[in-house]
């Protein structure tokens, strides 16, 4: 070996000669030096890409050619290591080689041969809680961190500085006062908001999370500002830099809903527009609803056709919307509905709130919520866990029997979403109190106020559950075709034309006579126009009208014979129209107490 080569970049058999990459090679006793290429590209790190259910490597190359020139340092897969195709595509005609066989693999050997130190770091792309080392650290993206966290997108504007200094601890006590929004809708909000940070171990106590917030009002209540603001105890955002819309794809959403553990995410403005947009809208909402009801991700395949890890929801989600979104009624049950109204907000508060959520205080008080978690209850995991499953069935039995006595049905799921909201209000009072900041009985006031309010807001919304079954879609529809002139009906008894186009019946003050073929048959019309399915058969929708008490009849059979004219009978149903709302029945009941 001659002075003009250097064997202090790589290990055997490889060396640098003249600023070119050469390999060693014995050949019938005598050593050959075989050149690779006319650059020495050298091995700077390797990188572990960690997304929570996997981890992918990949490799920083950089080079010098032998003209001199430095060649910008990349990025490359293992995948991509493992061909060699990226030395041209990133490179260009710096990056070629000589043609002999097997150099590409023999280059890919020089550099992973590198001698000078290789850096060996992980880049984390989900948020929440890991374990470390041992200890559980609670993983965003922070200048200040010794974890690399990053997320791609309008999800960088997740982020974290420092903890809150304790005078800063103010601004979230004041947020449980009527103030800057109602006690009805700001409480459930932080309940929320408190919670996403537990549902990692809540996961671990079996009683996972399994709901979306989904907070609804007309347009200019301001929904999406409010929204905003409980993101940013997670980073910085305003109305028009929310995480996702219902504009985009359902697989873009849970891809980043997976990424999003332990935190608060909002799926931004669910409004009308138009039939096929409307359509695409209420699919995403009833897809958030299985995402999140379900905790479940969709089945993936590889390029090998090989199934790879499900990746469901993994932190707590928030929506807005300026209806409630018409989807199944298994689906709408997995909504806890928070109404806004147009002068809920007080600006002048809400306009200082932003302020702190643009300065980072709002987040660095959720930074110093998750530092007091750790510090106070995870020096224990299993007692901590142990104590929110118990915490949980405690809840769901006493929230069940308040229920019970305020409403004759209400969704199974109902309970549990109660009880999740009220380990969240109760973590978030906690930790106000051990910073002093309210009392122990400042404590329970809020407590059963924040009780009130829900269990009040769930039988309130248990009304709008059931308008989603078929009984109260038809009624629903019924109406809005006699509304809009599409049918008609005659007054019983009348002589009137009933072969014009759009007869469906009778009616008088108290009930609607349906032929219930030509009613049906308008109402699936309408369905399909507002790309809506309404599926039901007549002999099951007539059966479910009984059952709801929307429907008289009298006898064994569920249709009934009245005379329409003075000289004909005719078979149909009877709907008794006071009956044909929840909202108008809530309110007869209410009236009669």
């Amino acid at each position: 070996m001659t002075e003009n080569y250097d064997n202090n970049i790589y290990n055997e058999p490889y060396c640098v000669k003249d600023g070119c990459l050469y390999e060693t090679v014995e050949r019938k006793g005598k050593v050959t030096m075989v050149r690779l290429c006319d650059y020495v590209p050298v091995l700077k790190s390797e990188i572990t890409f960690d997304d929570g259910s996997e981890c992918r490597k990949a490799f920083e190359v950089g080079a010098v050619h032998s003209n001199g020139t430095t060649m910008p340092t990349v990025t490359v897969t293992a995948d991509e290591m493992s061909s060699m195709k990226w030395l041209i595509e990133k490179w260009g005609s710096l990056g070629s080689y000589s043609p002999a066989n097997n150099t590409l693999g023999k280059i890919r050997h020089a550099i992973m041969s590198t001698k000078a130190d290789v850096e060996f770091r992980t880049v984390y792309s989900q948020t929440g809680w890991r374990q470390i080392d041992n200890r559980y650290e609670f993983l965003m993206p922070s200048a200040d961190s010794q974890f690399t966290v990053e997320l791609q997108g309008k999800l960088n504007a997740y982020h974290w500085s420092g903890s809150a200094s304790a005078d800063k601890l103010f601004y979230l006590t004041a947020m449980l006062e009527n103030g800057l929004l109602p006690q009805r809708v700001m409480l459930p909000l932080l309940a929320v908001t408190f919670l996403s940070p537990l549902e990692h171990f809540l996961k671990a106590a079996s009683c996972e999370p399994k709901f979306i917030t989904a907070l609804v009002g007309k347009t200019g209540t301001r929904k999406s500002t409010t929204a905003a603001l409980m993101c940013s105890f997670f980073g910085s955002f305003t109305a028009s830099t929310l995480p996702m819309s219902f504009h985009d794809t359902a697989n873009s959403i849970l891809s980043n809903i997976y990424s999003l553990k332990d935190v608060l995410t909002c799926v931004d403005d669910l409004h009308p527009n138009g039939v096929y947009g409307d359509s695409e809208m209420k699919s995403t909402a009833q897809n958030l609803a299985r995402f999140y009801g379900d905790r479940i991700g969709r089945a993936r395949l590889n390029s090998k056709i090989e199934l790879q890890p499900s990746r469901p929801p993994t932190g707590m989600c928030l929506v807005t919307a300026e209806y409630v979104p018409e989807i199944s009624q298994s689906g709408l049950a997995r909504y806890f509905i928070v109404e806004m109204k147009a002068d809920d907000i007080d600006l002048a508060l809400m306009t200082e709130y932003q302020q702190l959520a643009a300065d980072g205080v709002l987040a660095s008080i959720m930074h110093n919520y998750v530092d007091w978690l750790r510090e106070t209850y995870l020096c224990d995991e299993n007692t901590f866990v142990q104590g929110l499953s118990d915490t949980f069935k405690k809840y769901r039995a006493k929230v069940t029997a308040e229920l019970s006595a305020r409403c004759e049905n209400f969704h199974t799921r109902v309970p549990d979403t109660l009880a999740h909201l009220m380990i969240g209000f109760d973590f978030l009072l906690a930790f106000l109190n051990s910073k002093e900041e309210i009392g122990v009985q400042d404590m329970e006031n809020y407590k059963s106020s924040f009780r009130n309010i829900i269990v009040t807001s769930s039988v309130r919304n248990n009304s709008i559950v059931e308008n989603e079954n078929y009984s109260y879609q038809f009624c629903d529809k019924l109406k809005s075709l006699l509304d809009s002139g599409r049918c008609s009906v005659n007054v019983i008894g009348s002589d009137c034309d009933m072969n014009r186009k759009g007869f469906i019946g009778f009616d008088d003050d108290n009930y609607y006579y349906l032929i219930m073929n030509a009613a049906l048959s308008e109402v699936v019309k309408l369905s399909k126009e507002m790309g809506e399915s309404f599926s039901i058969g007549k002999n099951s929708l007539i059966q479910q009208l009984v059952d709801d008490g929307i429907m008289v009849v009298k006898g064994k059979r569920n249709t009934t014979t009245v005379r329409v004219t003075d000289d004909r009978q005719m078979s149909v149903a009877v709907l008794d129209k006071s009956k044909m709302s929840p909202d108008m029945e809530e309110a007869q009941n209410n009236g009669n107490r």
